[in-house]
């Protein structure tokens, strides 16, 4: 049976600017990360990996797990670890960081791009490019050599034909890498 639709979620990080793990912080009900997984698993994800680190070590959750040990070697690691723990020959994969939470049916639109015909899928809100971004199943050999020193993931995505895929989500274009920035996600004004 093949593989189906997989995803890498990078989840190592300590959060030094947010003062704490992203992973754990409350998000509508439970955390960003189990948020991730859920709307991972809502899009129809069967190979999931989520790439913890010293920050969390201990996680139990509906994945596969990948341990990153040093995760200040740069997102790039991350994404390495966690693409050599995916099945060749799924479809597509979709990476996202644990800050990105979008939709399920924001990342099912863009696995159905990916499936219909696109090299790489990446969402814009507003005309602007955001996160995650998703790549075809035979660029997964690329994923798993990405490097920091090389550009990480643009230098995949320059490679090949982009998509873009207007979507109605703004959470997209957002970067939760600090309180303020988290607050305004929810919705909380800062005093």
């Amino acid at each position: 049976m093949a593989a189906g639709r997989a995803g890498v979620i990078v989840a190592a990080g300590a959060s030094e600017r947010m003062g704490q793990p992203k992973a754990l912080l409350a998000w509508h009900g439970s955390t960003l990360l189990e948020y991730a997984v859920q709307q991972a698993r809502l899009a129809g994800v069967e190979e999931l990996v989520v790439v913890l680190g010293p920050a969390t070590p201990d996680l139990r959750l509906d994945a596969l797990i990948a341990f990153n040990p040093d995760p200040d070697t740069g997102r790039s690691t991350s994404i390495r670890l966690g693409a050599e723990r995916v099945p060749d020959g799924v479809p597509a994969v979709l990476v996202q960081s644990v800050d990105q939470p979008v939709p399920a049916h924001v990342i099912a639109t863009l696995f159905e791009a990916v499936e219909s015909g696109a090299h790489v899928a990446i969402p814009t809100f507003g005309g602007r490019r955001g996160h995650p971004v998703c790549f075809r199943g035979d660029l997964l050999s690329e994923l798993r050599a990405v490097a920091e020193d090389a550009e990480g993931l643009r230098a995949i995505v320059r490679r090949h034909e982009r998509t873009e895929v207007a979507v109605d989500a703004e959470a997209v274009v957002w970067n939760l890498n600090d309180p303020a920035a988290y607050a305004a996600a929810l919705g909380v004004v800062q005093p």
